[in-house]
């Protein structure tokens, strides 16, 4: 095998050790799946099935477009910067409400693994080659009830490891494939419990990744999508002039050992966090994240900033990577109309 091969599943690993996610679905393929856009979502332990309020829910639940109107959200990320300085990864998402049918959104992930050389088994230099991975998605959802509301996606992944000049077979390393995604959402009519009023309590799920096996032109290359159920809720026990808390929490599943020929068995990832917005203009954030495949325990926290009545939100987030390597900071941007 030749040596870009090699180089190649380097900057693979690198990629495996942006989020405690990728390295819990093993060998799974396609990393620009499992990376989460949302620095909001990030700084609260990766917890957001249950909220998804904004253009990322094509991502975390696509049920949550139905709540919305029109919306737009951008991440831009550098994924592990003490290891790589070109390995990055960014998120484009638009939903768009068309009155009384449904609310459509799409979005684009963009991965790439930067730049490296291409050699051959001899130690010739064939030159400089990019790696990188692209995911276009559509998705509709609609309400069933006034507060239950179903969502899905289709997806198309596009993985580019390396040209056909730059491999000894001088075959393209390129794979493709496609992915469905279901969601469920439900905000939670108020009800009591001993005596105390719960409110503004919303349950979410959904499972991703749906589809056949990445592939590519050798067919032996070929890796199962990283299939992935989460379910989780989102409650708000504090709503008032001075302020609001949340409080979030997401299990997730590993499914690619349920629907792959392979043994893939993976323990559950645990997420939580919470928010808590002051005076509609500094938003608060912390959470954890329990990762034992990934080699994640720890905690995760960030800040937000709101403008234009709430419409316009930045919002930071600093994430805990595997434990040997340092933590890394996330940006997004947001617009609600």
């Amino acid at each position: 095998m030749a040596k870009v091969f090699r180089t190649i599943s380097a900057v693979l690993l690198i990629s495996a050790l942006c989020a405690g996610q990728v390295l819990a679905q093993g060998e799974s393929g396609a990393s620009s799946l499992i990376i989460p856009p949302s620095a909001r979502a990030n700084a609260m332990g990766q917890s957001y099935v249950a909220l998804s309020d904004d253009a990322t829910s094509l991502w975390w639940n696509p049920a949550g477009m139905a709540f919305q109107k029109r919306a737009v959200d951008f991440m831009h990320t550098q994924l592990v910067p003490d290891l790589a300085s070109d390995v990055f990864f960014e998120y484009l998402g638009v939903i768009y409400e068309i009155e009384g049918l449904a609310v459509i959104g799409a979005n684009i992930q963009y991965l790439t693994y930067g730049e490296w050389e291409a050699t051959s088994e001899t130690g010739e230099d064939l030159g400089t080659a990019k790696s990188y991975e692209f995911v276009p998605t559509i998705g509709g959802a609609i309400r069933i009830t006034d507060n239950l509301a179903v969502g899905m996606n289709l997806k198309f992944i596009y993985v580019n490891l390396a040209p056909a000049w730059a491999t000894v077979e001088q075959v393209d390393g390129t794979g493709h494939s496609v992915g469905v995604d279901f969601g469920i959402l439900w905000k939670v009519p108020d009800f009591s419990v001993a005596g105390y009023k719960v409110s503004r309590l919303r349950l979410g799920t959904s499972v991703v990744n749906l589809g056949p096996s990445l592939t590519y032109k050798n067919r032996d290359q070929a890796a199962p999508l990283p299939r992935n159920l989460r379910v989780g809720f989102a409650y708000t026990p504090v709503q008032n002039e001075l302020g609001e808390l949340t409080i979030v929490a997401d299990v997730n599943k590993s499914l690619v050992d349920y629907l792959s020929d392979e043994d893939y068995q993976r323990s559950n990832t645990y997420h939580a966090g919470a928010e808590f917005v002051y005076a509609n203009l500094l938003v608060i954030r912390g959470g954890y994240i329990h990762d034992k495949d990934g080699d994640i325990r720890a905690p995760t926290y960030g800040l937000g900033f709101l403008m234009l009545e709430n419409k316009l939100r930045i919002d930071f987030a600093s994430i805990p990577q595997a434990s040997d390597l340092e933590r890394v900071y996330r940006w997004s941007v947001g617009y609600n109309f």
